[in-house]
C-alpha cells in the first residue's frame, strides 16, 4: 500500500505541471500606460519645455539684433 501513494504522487504532478495549454502571448503594455507612465514622459515634457524656452529666448536675441543693427545702419 505504500508504493500506491508513492507512484500517485509524481503522476498528479506531472499531470498538474501539464495543465496550462501552453504559453500564451501576453499583450505587453506600454510603460507610459502604466502607474510609472507619468515618471517615463517627464524627460520628454522636460525638454519640449527647455525646447520651447530656448527658441523664445532665441527670437527675443535676434529681435534685439535686428533693432541694434538697425539703429546703426541710421547713424551711418
Amino acid at each position: 500500500m505504500s508504493s500506491a501513494p508513492r507512484m500517485i504522487v509524481p503522476v498528479l504532478l506531472a499531470a498538474c505541471a501539464a495543465c496550462g495549454g501552453g504559453e500564451q502571448e501576453r499583450e505587453v503594455m506600454k510603460p507610459e500606460e502604466t502607474v510609472v507612465g507619468e515618471l517615463v514622459t517627464a524627460p520628454g515634457r522636460v525638454e519640449d519645455r527647455t525646447n520651447a524656452a530656448m527658441d523664445a529666448h532665441r527670437e527675443q536675441l535676434q529681435q534685439r539684433l535686428r533693432e541694434d543693427e538697425g539703429d546703426v545702419e541710421e547713424r551711418e
